[in-house]
């Protein structure tokens, strides 16, 4: 029935069916064809997959994220990196890879992340001299930090299917993310230095200190956010209408951008957005159930452990299928779909949960960045105007940069750790 279900999945995806119907299909007509289950299934697990309180969360920083970027906070946060990147060499793409990880704090999501981030910015590398498959990619790799430096939708996700701490998991992500947005500056920098691309005016730290007391309201949000959930104050889900309520005071009463006509718009989008990921939870929901019913993860722990005891080994043997997976699906759904699989496996080999739930995500992710699926990508070539063959020529660097990152955490997995254990 899985095997069903897949061939359906892959067929629906080929011939150019939404995701979440896909998952959702492909699954429910397996159902129907074997006849093992009763269909009443399928509408049981629909409903289900999304009611969960962790899941409450999404809404909430998908429209905070949205009133940050009408309201003009984002543009506070460009200002800040310019202060303090952009006279380096590459300018703007430094600022732009800055800024993402900034904006990384505030929606938890790569997509929102890059298409705010991107608008704003792609246009100024391109301005600059950087060639349009590079400005694509490095928007792409760093807006794809938005999952990975907390809040993290995926994250959530992930979480509310293990019974994972959620604040752990949003602090194992903040050193990693870091991390990995100074790998892909040192890949920025690189290809700066080959195009002779220049930084640009040198801040005096008096400027730097104006740039900070103006976006002070700006960078303050992820502290509060993320301050309140390790001190007990909130829970993640309220975290994000705090968050909500935050950004619509600050957007519409300090910096007055955000205006009343405004909102109906920001809702709208924020609402279709939080849709089309509670469709995809869902539809995964069904494919997930499906895994656990055909026992899957057994057969794929008895495979691995007759391959090696080296949880090393096995762990960077789950990355590369992870890689492969996170090619062809979403991330939201391959997270779905994976994380009931993949959890197993780690606890048999002895692997720490929030770890390997880190990885996992680190992994899915940057799978997303690439062909054929890469959404991410997708939005920062439409934005640059690139073809895909202006892209390849850069992208295998930047995910270059990523791999050495995960295996630096597979193998120091106190990077992943400290702030988790530290807090917790």
């Amino acid at each position: 029935m899985l095997l069903m279900a897949f061939i359906i999945f892959l067929v629906c995806l080929f011939i150019g069916v939404p995701i979440a119907f896909s998952l959702g299909v492909g699954s429910m007509l397996a159902i129907l064809i074997d006849g093992s289950v009763s269909p009443m299934l399928v509408a049981q697990k629909l409903f289900t997959g999304v009611n969960s309180f962790s899941l409450m969360a999404i809404p909430f920083f998908m429209l905070a994220g949205e009133l940050m970027e009408a309201g003009g906070i984002s543009e506070k946060l460009v200002n800040i990196a310019k202060a303090f990147v952009g006279h380096l060499t590459g300018g703007i793409g430094m600022v732009d890879i800055g800024t993402s990880t900034l904006f990384a704090g505030v929606s938890g999501s790569a997509a929102a992340d890059t298409a705010a981030v991107g608008s704003m910015l792609i246009p100024s590398m391109l301005k600059d001299g950087y060639p349009r498959g590079l400005a694509a990619v490095i928007q792409a790799t760093a807006g794809s930090l938005g999952p990975i430096i907390p809040p993290s939708l995926t994250m959530i996700i992930y979480c509310s299917l293990t019974n994972l701490s959620i604040g752990e998991a949003f602090m194992a992500g903040v050193i990693p993310g870091l991390i990995i947005a100074f790998g892909t500056g040192f890949v920025t920098w690189h290809y700066a230095k080959k195009l002779n691309i220049k930084g640009g005016k040198k801040y005096t730290w008096a400027e730097r200190g104006q740039a900070l007391k103006d976006g002070f309201f700006a960078i303050i949000m992820p502290i509060i956010i993320i301050g309140g959930i390790v001190g007990g104050l909130f829970t993640p889900t309220e975290s994000g209408a705090i968050a909500c309520i935050y950004a619509l005071i600050i957007s519409m009463f300090v910096y007055k951008k955000l205006k009343l006509s405004m909102l109906p718009g920001v809702l709208l989008k924020s609402a279709s957005m939080t849709g089309m990921c509670l469709l995809i939870v869902a539809g995964a929901s069904i494919f997930s159930w499906l895994v656990a019913y055909e026992q899957f993860p057994s057969i794929i722990i008895k495979f691995f452990t007759s391959l090696t005891d080296s949880k090393y080994v096995i762990m960077i043997l789950l990355v590369l299928f992870l890689l492969f997976v996170g090619m062809f699906i979403e991330t939201l759904s391959a997270t779905i779909i994976c994380a009931p699989i993949m959890m197993p496996v780690a606890l048999q080999y002895g692997i720490e949960p929030i770890q390997f739930a880190l990885i996992m995500v680190i992994t899915l992710v940057y799978a997303g960045v690439t062909p054929p699926v890469g959404g991410v990508l997708f939005i920062t070539m439409g934005i640059a105007k690139a073809k895909m063959k202006d892209v390849l020529p850069y992208l295998p660097a930047y995910l270059i940069a990523v791999v050495v990152s995960i295996l630096l955490f597979i193998f120091v997995p106190q990077i992943a750790l400290f702030l988790p254990h530290l807090l917790f």
